[in-house]
């Protein structure tokens, strides 16, 4: 590779890096404080835990490896170093974080399905200490997958596995699931919407519960699919190189293969960025967390919290 060509390549994807361990770590510990410090006590079912991991995860992407990469990269630019490797430190790092990204967003599309299709069930037997406990579980294989690069194995096996393990059995398994949960909805809706028509002048308050329950597991399968759909979407360039590199022989020393695979490398982390975003737009709870931990918003213990004074008055919500 072209000394100069390599300079460019290493100094452009460490800015990238350093961005992104900014923004990254920022975010998503933020979101960590709003979830430890938990002001409206909400944040103890079970669907909680996968926030919580989540976040984790993320943030240790933000501050171990993004950093590392940056560090790695720079030194590349303007040093003696080179670009991360398979088998490195760092991007083993980045394997079991990005993984274990994976393998959350599929057992959180599987958790919803349960939630959703067999309610009475998922209340009885998923408590927040088993979805812990199984999560641990997840986190733990997807270190043992990603040390598998200190032994002596194939790289080229090793990727082929990695491909269809982390995105063709994940991605089948969650369209499967979305799936189910999309078509139980829209025909639960149909019976919600015949009883609220038949019953509409006689309502009961456990008729009005049903139906709110109905719109808030249908509002937390849509934001659990959008944070899939995010992770699917950044995991993609990465799984075209990958497919590339085992078809095309001479590809693996072209230049814009090597910059095509810089860039997916580094849009791999986009989703971490993105996730705080959308779990703080779409989960209530979250944003009204958050908004409480700033000073924008306090508790009442009648209406559980309210927006400061202005000149037009209290703003409750």
């Amino acid at each position: 590779m072209n000394r100069d060509f390599e300079t460019a390549l290493c100094l452009g994807s460490g800015i990238a890096f350093a961005f992104l361990f900014l923004f990254i770590s920022v975010s998503n510990g933020f979101i960590m404080v709003v979830l430890y410090r938990n002001p409206l006590r909400c944040f103890r079912k079970p669907f909680s835990m996968f926030l919580v991991f989540i976040t984790a995860v993320d943030l240790f992407i933000g501050t171990v490896v993004c950093s590392g990469e940056a560090v790695m990269r720079l030194l590349c630019a303007f040093g003696d170093g080179q670009i991360p490797q398979e088998g490195d430190v760092v991007t083993i790092l980045g394997y079991f974080g990005i993984n274990s990204s994976v393998l959350l967003a599929t057992a959180m599309s599987v958790d919803r399905l349960i939630a959703t299709v067999w309610p009475h069930f998922y209340r009885r037997k998923f408590s927040p200490r088993n979805v812990v406990l199984f999560i641990t579980v997840i986190c733990v294989f997807s270190l043992i997958f990603a040390s598998l690069q200190f032994a002596e194995v194939s790289m080229d096996v090793y990727r082929i596995i990695d491909v269809h393990l982390h995105t063709t059995f994940s991605l089948t398994t969650t369209i499967l699931a979305y799936l189910a949960i999309f078509f139980f909805l829209r025909k639960r809706g149909r019976v919600v919407l015949q009883q609220q028509t038949m019953s509409a002048r006689n309502s009961t308050l456990q008729d009005i519960h049903r139906i709110k329950n109905a719109r808030m597991e249908r509002k937390i399968a849509a934001t659990s699919f959008l944070i899939l759909l995010l992770l699917i979407i950044s995991f993609l360039p990465y799984f075209v190189v990958t497919l590339l590199y085992e078809k095309c022989n001479d590809c693996g020393k072209q230049r814009w293969f090597l910059a095509f695979k810089e860039s997916s490398t580094v849009f791999l982390f986009v989703n971490s960025a993105m996730n705080p975003f959308l779990t703080t737009f779409r989960i209530n709870e979250l944003k009204h967390s958050l908004k409480i931990v700033l000073g924008l918003a306090r508790r009442n213990k009648d209406q559980g919290w309210i927006l400061p004074t202005t000149k037009l008055g209290t703003l409750n919500r």
